[in-house]
């Protein structure tokens, strides 16, 4: 009976309602990496005023999601907090193994790495000039026709929270091709167009395109995610002598109702004898204990054993069987 009650936890725990849609993959949007190859963008993106494209990509990507209603996006400040609470910089937000680790303290079931590998704009005068008024000044002889050429190019990367692997790739591009544009150059907007500003409307609209695009492309790949199989690794907060246990891991660390983990008691840790790295820990099984109750950042569980469990011992998922 007890064995037969346990998998009705399991079944009820795993698989939607009758009647409901399934739960909804869990992803995080990092900022994009900017590695365009600038061609013919004349403000530099280092100077101060020019705008984070790799953030205005992501942010971007996120509101596409969103509306899409396929997903479900961790917040940004959450990434923010958790990315200082680690001390880590903004650069290791594009790193695949700091993401990964991030990822999996977020309890998400992806992270969205990207970059912008183009972000190019061309302007080839073809024309203008001719008669003038007024002694050569104004009329016909302040205008000039363009052909221009705009592109963005953006490729994303779906990286597992476990393992780091890439699980899938998309790449997103937006071009835009005018002919014979006519600018006069006493409009100081149109001048900023053909500089190739990073304001641009042209620019801009390559920018919607390319992360349309990828926002397509990822609704039919998330949802083809293989189901995460999550690494539970957790401690002891407090254990009475009744055997029940408060765990410091939760439904955020994959933590489900009904669920078996490992108690172990840390023991000796094992160093390589000339670089000094940690190889390993001499860690000494107790026992088992049953999840109870979860919730977001922690659970209780009832732990049996050889030997009462202790605060700061180790919890872990079963391994699974061969």
């Amino acid at each position: 009976m007890r064995a037969a009650a346990w998998v009705t936890i399991v079944v009820l725990g795993t698989l939607p309602a009758w009647g409901q849609a399934p739960q909804k993959k869990r992803v995080a949007v990092f900022d994009f990496d900017n590695a365009a190859v600038q061609g013919g963008m004349r403000l530099p993106f280092a100077e101060t005023n020019a705008p984070n494209l790799g953030k205005a990509a992501a942010d971007l990507l996120i509101v596409k999601l969103v509306q899409q209603g396929d997903v479900s996006v961790i917040e940004r400040n959450a990434i923010d907090k958790l990315l200082a609470e680690q001390n880590f910089s903004n650069t290791d937000r594009t790193d695949p193994v700091t993401a990964a680790k991030l990822g999996k303290i977020l309890g998400v079931d992806a992270i969205i790495l990207g970059t912008i590998t183009h972000y190019d704009y061309a302007d080839k005068t073809t024309g203008g000039g001719g008669a003038s008024r007024f002694g050569g000044f104004g009329g016909s002889a302040m205008k000039t026709k363009h052909d221009i050429n705009a592109k963005v190019q953006i490729s994303t990367r779906l990286v597992s929270p476990d393992t780091a692997e890439v699980l899938s790739v998309s790449q997103g591009t937006g071009e835009v091709n005018r002919k014979g544009v006519k600018v006069d150059i006493r409009d100081m907007n149109q001048v900023a167009m053909l500089q190739g500003n990073v304001n641009n409307p042209l620019m801009n609209e390559c920018m919607d395109n390319a992360v349309a695009q990828l926002a397509g492309q990822l609704k039919e790949a998330i949802p083809k995610l293989p189901a995460r199989t999550p690494m539970i690794d957790g401690l002891v907060a407090d254990a009475n002598p009744s055997g029940q246990l408060v765990l410091n891991v939760g439904a955020h660390d994959g933590v489900k109702l009904g669920d078996h983990l490992q108690v172990w008691h840390p023991g000796k840790e094992i160093r390589d004898p000339v670089s000094g790295k940690f190889l390993m820990r001499d860690d000494t099984l107790l026992g088992e204990a049953v999840v109870t109750t979860v919730n977001d950042i922690s659970s209780v569980a009832q732990y049996k054993g050889s030997e009462p469990a202790q605060v700061r011992d180790v919890v872990k998922g079963m391994p699974k069987l061969q």
